[in-house]
């Protein structure tokens, strides 16, 4: 083990005093960070652009009553208020939805649309009470238009609403009308039948911690697993292991090698994290993340990284060029990214045969497990099944690794085959 220590030592010393290591670590949170602040100012110009743009309204029917409606929208986000703890929408802030124009013209509401002084037009027509038509005119068609149309879509439909109520209902009556489920209490019920305020900040912990862990995961491969197989291909190449292995055995040199380059790449992540506490500090404040599910994260977190740092190194052995380790080593990297295909089948099924399929397999068990921790209750069973799984996994694939290793070593410039990596695995 005191070997494995020093040669820990030595490999992590190496990487961290590399100038591409400090340019990453220094130039990467600077570019993300620039790209983040980019991002919320574009997003909030386009956010108070779309706002400050109304909706125009032609109503044929004579019905829509807007200073009541906008009356009503006020007072539904008071009840919200009320009944979550959240603040009501302000008219005047800047993220409110677009004001509705009154137009008497279609003509006129056309060119203001075509001249983009208006988002849309929306025509009740002279039928509307017999038929419910109304006609819809805009400029942002496609995909990407969907989201705002249906936002707009529901705000008119809201104005239509309250207008045909203004003159049958009044006080909480009206009230309930308009907003039958604002006032919901959601509650939650877990496997053994506990109760649960669904509203509370246990949920979001939750998912904060076990989440927040899958990301650490994620970005320790590509980081830190990174780390190992590039080392590990400069180490062959200039013959490094050849004389390592005259003074220290295959195990404990890949023990120092997955410790000392593995600590450069969490260092790495490590301050990454840091930068991002200070501005989640507040978020972090209020909410609760729950010790035992942030621990079992924390477990499925060291097993994943040792699988996958043990597979990262065996490709560096046994290809023959950067290159072609580089490309070997993308099976591994799709492999650990595999259950975000599956995003959707996992949080609305978190308990379904296509979740715990995924984590009983160990290429995909530990980042599934954290996708599923974060989401739901999840059964002891499961649990102790993956863990079983991931540490025999583990095991088995560090012993692979120690004696393709010692065999690799030796096979300098040649890329084995499959019959010989077999013949690898079953020697002593």
């Amino acid at each position: 083990m005191r070997k494995a220590l020093l040669i820990a030592k030595w490999e992590f010393k190496s990487a961290v005093m590399r100038r591409a290591y400090l340019i990453a670590v220094i130039a990467l949170p600077v570019l993300f960070g620039g790209i983040g602040v980019v991002s919320a100012l574009t997003t909030r110009s386009a956010t108070v652009g779309a706002a400050r743009t109304p909706i125009a309204l032609v109503d044929k029917a004579g019905l829509v009553d807007l200073q009541f409606a906008e009356a009503q929208a006020f007072r539904r986000e008071e009840l919200r208020t009320a009944a979550t703890g959240t603040p009501a929408i302000a008219p005047v802030a800047a993220v409110a939805p677009p004001a509705i124009a009154p137009y008497a013209d279609l003509d006129r509401a056309l060119a203001d649309l075509s001249a983009r002084k208006v988002s849309a037009i929306y025509v009740v027509e002279a039928d509307y009470l017999s038929t419910g038509r109304i006609t819809a005119y805009s400029r942002d068609a496609g995909i990407f238009g969907q989201p705002a149309a249906n936002q707009r879509a529901n705000q008119i439909g809201d104005a239509v609403r309250a207008s045909l109520l203004k003159n049958e209902l009044s006080g909480d009556v009206l009230a309930r009308a308009y907003a039958p489920t604002v006032a919901i209490n959601r509650l939650s019920v877990d496997g053994s039948g506990k109760v649960t305020d669904a509203n509370d900040a246990s949920g979001i912990g939750r998912f904060l911690g076990s989440f927040g862990v899958f990301m650490l995961l994620t970005m320790s491969i590509f980081f830190s697993a990174g780390f190992l197989q590039q080392a590990t291909i400069e180490d062959r190449q200039n013959r490094v292991f050849e004389v390592l292995l005259s003074s220290a055995d295959a195990n404990e040199l890949l023990a120092g090698k997955i410790l000392g380059l593995g600590g450069a790449g969490l260092l790495q992540v490590a301050i990454y994290m840091v930068l991002l506490i200070v501005p989640g500090s507040t978020v972090l404040a209020l909410v609760q993340v729950p010790l035992a599910r942030l621990a079992l994260s924390l477990v499925y977190y060291a097993l994943g990284y040792l699988l996958f740092s043990s597979f990262m190194i065996l490709t560096g052995m046994i290809g023959r060029t950067p290159q072609e380790s580089a490309q070997m080593s993308a099976f591994w990297t799709m492999a650990a990214i595999s259950p975000m295909f599956f995003m959707v089948s996992i949080a609305s099924a978190p308990n379904g045969w296509v979740a715990r399929g995924l984590s009983f397999f160990p290429l995909s068990g530990p980042v599934t497990m954290l996708l599923r921790l974060s989401t739901s209750e999840v059964p002891l069973v499961d649990i102790a099944g993956s863990l079983v799984i991931g540490t025999a996994s583990v095991y088995l694939a560090l012993r692979a690794t120690a004696k393709i290793f010692r065999a690799a070593t030796l096979m300098y410039g040649k890329r084995p085959n499959l019959p010989e990596l077999l013949r690898w695995l079953r020697a002593a």
